[in-house]
């Protein structure tokens, strides 16, 4: 047997040993979500390998991963492989700064020799490749499981309560199906439209120990249901209350809702994916000034010193994840249902796509606004300006310090304190 032949055998064993680990901690879903990430980071980066191709760069280098080489083969000019850290990937593309050494005859062909609108095009692509696979997700999404129907909410299944056969929504008679209808207080009240999950969520939520009647759609039938909703802070699943306990009072039922879904033509799926792009867009690009808010990062900090604060913190959701909990949020929304997973996977290809677009090196954007400066600085007819990247040292080394704070605060919470599943 050749040493090529024992090294791939060596390579095949411990990856089938790393996907049984996996397998073992999470179950067959999380090798599955690993997948899908290092599947969003191959388009990141494909989205700059064949842009800077097509414009005629060099590109060296093609990598999943980073660390010591695990397997690569060479195709012409570029390297293809994986690295032993599955943490991003990266091309390798010359002369990405004015600081490179490139041999003289790569010169032309290096990034920084390009027109403006090359650059900004290789730069961007990355994001605009999340755009693309998050537009395709929901295309798919939309198309073949259907659009959800906002009018109406569903009991879409039921939460195991800790030390519980059965829970108050179980023990009123719901099922799974039931379409409900309206909410009131007491026989004589009013009764209250339900036509999206905040209405019921907020209702229960503030009827911690009363009656409430419902009334439900099943087989075509309307029915009234009676339920108590019980105090969060006094109920567990899996172990993790509900409500804070230090926290006021919240009523659950212990039902998971959804918008039923309505199946769509192509046409009518791509225009409605185009739209929930671009409110996605319109999300990330509004949250992260505040997730870099020096309000956003002192409360991140009284988390970390802080487990009364940090356990209130995981209870609402409300906090950034780092990698390892949007891996575990990924796998909760899989075990939900594929909707529920394919609306997370467009919504952090968004997410990813939007943060790297920021003004700052090393990001993309960074490229982008370096390449802007530069040909703002260029004159008509002379050499082009070539910026110091030195002299940005001091903001990149800061904003580097930044997100390492951000990294290591965001994994110690979830690790510590796991944000409440808010698929269940």
């Amino acid at each position: 047997m050749s040493n090529e032949t024992k090294g791939s055998w060596r390579e095949a064993v411990a990856a089938l040993l790393v996907i049984i680990f996996l397998v073992r901690v999470g179950g067959w879903l999380l090798p599955a979500v690993i997948a899908a990430v290092l599947f969003m980071v191959v388009g990141h980066e494909f989205g700059h390998y064949i842009t800077a191709k097509w414009t005629g760069m060099k590109v060296t280098e093609y990598f999943v991963g980073f660390g010591p080489r695990l397997w690569s083969f060479r195709r012409g000019e570029t390297e293809y492989g994986i690295k032993a850290l599955p943490l991003g990937g990266y091309v390798k593309i010359v002369g990405m700064s004015s600081l490179e050494q490139i041999d003289d005859a790569d010169e032309p062909r290096s990034y920084r020799a390009q027109t403006y609108p090359r650059r900004v095009l290789v730069a961007s692509a990355g994001s605009l490749m999340h755009a693309l696979m998050a537009l395709i997700v929901l295309v798919f999404t939309f198309a073949v499981l259907g659009m959800p129907d906002a009018s109406r909410v569903d009991v879409s299944s039921f939460t195991k309560w800790d030390g519980h056969a059965k829970n108050a929504a179980q023990v009123a008679g719901f099922q799974r199906g039931d379409e409900i209808l309206s909410v009131s207080k007491g026989s004589t009240d009013k009764p209250v439209a339900i036509s999206d999950a905040s209405t019921f969520v907020s209702i229960v939520q503030h009827a911690s120990g009363e009656q409430l009647r419902f009334t439900v759609r099943r087989d075509g039938a309307t029915r009234v249901l009676i339920a108590t909703p019980v105090d969060g802070r006094t109920i567990t699943s899996g172990g993790e209350h509900f409500a804070a306990p230090t926290g006021p009072a919240h009523g659950y039922l212990g039902v998971a809702l959804e918008n039923p879904n309505t199946r769509v033509s192509p046409l009518r799926a791509t225009t409605q994916s185009v739209s929930a792009v671009g409110s996605l867009i319109a999300n990330a690009t509004a949250s992260l000034p505040k997730m870099f808010s020096p309000k956003q990062l002192s409360s991140l900090f009284h988390e970390v010193t802080n487990s009364s604060a940090a356990q209130q913190s995981a209870q609402s959701g409300n906090r950034p994840v780092s990698g390892v909990g949007a891996v575990r949020l990924a796998v909760q929304s899989a075990q939900a249902g594929p909707r529920q997973f394919l609306t997370l996977f467009a919504t952090l290809n968004i997410f990813i796509g939007v943060l790297n677009l920021l003004p700052m090196m090393p990001l993309d954007g960074g490229l982008i606004v370096v390449a802007t400066y530069e040909r703002i600085r260029t004159r008509k007819g002379q050499p082009r300006y070539q910026a110091d990247l030195n002299k940005l040292a001091p903001f990149v080394y800061a904003f580097l310090t930044l997100l390492g704070f951000l990294f290591l605060a965001t994994m110690y919470l979830d690790i510590a304190h796991p944000i409440s599943n808010p698929f269940r």
